[in-house]
């Protein structure tokens, strides 16, 4: 009778016997139409051509330079913190309301056309003499910095205008004002 420490190396081995005697599974079968496409020549890939961006932007300025508001409004982080000159319509302006307290500050819009579009440029830092000054549809020369806040509490992630002048707005004194 073999002794017991063989009969314990026998029957490890009979273990590590087992698992390698497992047969190897067979590769799964061929598709004909894989093998076929895989003799194909490599697909042509047609792809429509590259948009050029720059001819989809709107102009920049106009013929006599002054930027445009929809160029302007499209190239804002060139001129972000800038002064510039733009030259638009004044298509709406912010009343306040009579006796009240309270209200906001003198804004308007400004815009490429007289109707407005759907490009318009938010205009702040109007005094009062100025905001009376402004016509609506009326096209105007303005100077500005061009901003994303301003002091007077406005903030527009898309650009704002703080106004500094405008060519030939004639602005009454605020002593004849308050006449």
């Amino acid at each position: 009778m073999p002794s017991t420490s063989v009969r314990r190396f026998a029957f490890a081995g009979s273990l590590l016997v087992i698992p390698a005697c497992k047969p190897t599974p067979a590769p799964p079968p061929v598709d004909p139409a894989e093998a076929a496409a895989a003799s194909l020549p490599p697909a042509r890939i047609d792809l429509p051509a590259p948009i050029k961006l720059e001819g989809t932007l709107p102009p920049e300025t106009h013929a006599d330079g002054k930027a445009r508001i929809d160029g302007l409004l499209a190239r804002r982080e060139k001129y972000i913190g800038q002064k510039v000159v733009v030259r638009g319509f004044l298509v709406e302006k912010y009343e306040p309301p009579k006796d009240a307290k309270r209200y906001l500050q003198n804004h308007g819009f400004l815009a490429d056309t007289p109707a407005g579009g759907d490009k318009r440029l938010l205009l702040t830092g109007l005094r009062d003499g100025v905001r009376d000054a402004l016509v609506v549809g009326t096209e105007y020369v303005i100077t500005g910095e061009f901003a994303q806040r301003s002091d007077d509490g406005f903030v527009n992630s898309l650009g704002l205008l703080i106004f500094e002048s405008a060519e030939g707005l004639e602005i009454p004194d605020e002593k004849d004002r308050k006449r």
